[in-house]
């Protein structure tokens, strides 16, 4: 968390009660997303010092790269959304 530049939003992608749908979450301009390993999860110190928790709402269970993927792309696709709304 020591990386997390002045002026951004943390992010993080992990499995959690509280956590918002992907589907629905409205990506900061200036995000940093925290994702964790892929057989384990953020401790509870990370998803404290974090802004916002977001997962991806899925039936099968997704790798690291996966996930990443998934999360950049839905934020390309909103900004472009909103662009040409603009």
């Amino acid at each position: 968390m020591d990386m997390v530049p002045d002026g951004t939003i943390s992010i993080a992608v992990e499995l959690v009660d509280d956590a918002a749908s992907l589907f629905t979450f409205e990506h900061p301009e200036r995000a940093f997303y925290v994702f964790g390993p892929e057989d384990g999860s953020l401790g509870p110190d990370i998803l404290n010092r974090c802004h916002h928790r977001i997962m991806i709402p899925t039936r099968v269970c997704m790798n690291l790269a996966v996930t990443v993927n998934v999360v950049l792309y839905d934020r390309l696709m909103k900004q472009s959304r909103d662009q040409s709304c603009s």
